[in-house]
């Protein structure tokens, strides 16, 4: 295990089921886990139509599901994240409290390139609580979000501007977000820019020095933390 402190922000290069259970309760947890074998192997980018480019380990239905239960215990308020839709039929047959299941619209998402059925345009968004009150900052805004996909550095790094709307609708300032499946870290560039502590942990030791280097270079609210005056 190896451990970054870069402002508000904590990572930690390390398995996500092995880390999670020391770090205690956080307010939030907003990631983008790995999708089920079939997805991965089925992906494709305009760039690249031979072969899926996701070159890390997937999630089966079991770990999935154990992941889900764990992070609703551990966090206060809100996990949301997006997954495979197949994943997110899977929750309230295992009991995990559901609150919604959302979608992201991906105008520009690659086409059906063999051309025999319709494209996907999707991903299911998984949004879940604990039993008790709930409050977001979203009002009666619907769990559509339409977002165009932006390629990276990661095979499946999401937009900055979908997490900044996540991390602003589901958290408040000075809450603590975890990202237990960090890949590029851009749930880290949103918390920083938005004035939430962040936690990230990846496994993966060349994701992990990518979301390093991104997340020290985004700018941070600036005395956000500092004790306030009555």
């Amino acid at each position: 295990m190896r451990k970054e402190q870069i402002g508000s922000a904590t990572l930690y290069l390390a398995d996500a089921f092995e880390i999670m259970p020391t770090l205690g309760e956080v307010d939030s947890i907003i990631t983008d886990p790995p999708y089920n074998a079939k997805t991965h192997n089925g992906a494709r980018s305009a760039k690249s139509l031979a072969a899926s480019q996701i070159d890390f380990d997937s999630l089966t239905e079991a770990q999935f599901t154990e992941f889900c239960g764990n992070a609703v215990a551990q966090a206060k308020r809100w996990v949301v994240m997006s997954c495979a839709w197949q994943h997110a039929a899977l929750l309230e047959k295992a009991g995990v409290p559901l609150v919604r299941l959302g979608i992201w619209h991906k105008p520009n998402s690659a086409p059906q390139f063999t051309g025999d059925r319709p494209g996907m345009g999707w991903e299911a968004i998984a949004i879940l609580h604990r039993e008790g009150r709930k409050h977001w900052n979203g009002g009666g805004h619907h769990a559509v979000w339409v977002c165009n996909v932006e390629h990276g550095e990661h095979p499946t790094q999401k937009p900055l501007k979908l997490l900044l709307d996540w991390v602003t609708k589901f958290t408040d300032k000075g809450e603590t977000v975890l990202d237990p499946f960090m890949g590029s870290g851009t749930t880290g560039l949103a918390c920083m820019r938005l004035g939430r502590k962040f936690i990230g942990i990846e496994k993966r030791p060349d994701y992990f020095a990518l979301a390093c280097r991104r997340i020290a270079e985004a700018p941070e609210q600036a005395n956000l933390f500092a004790p306030t005056e009555n």
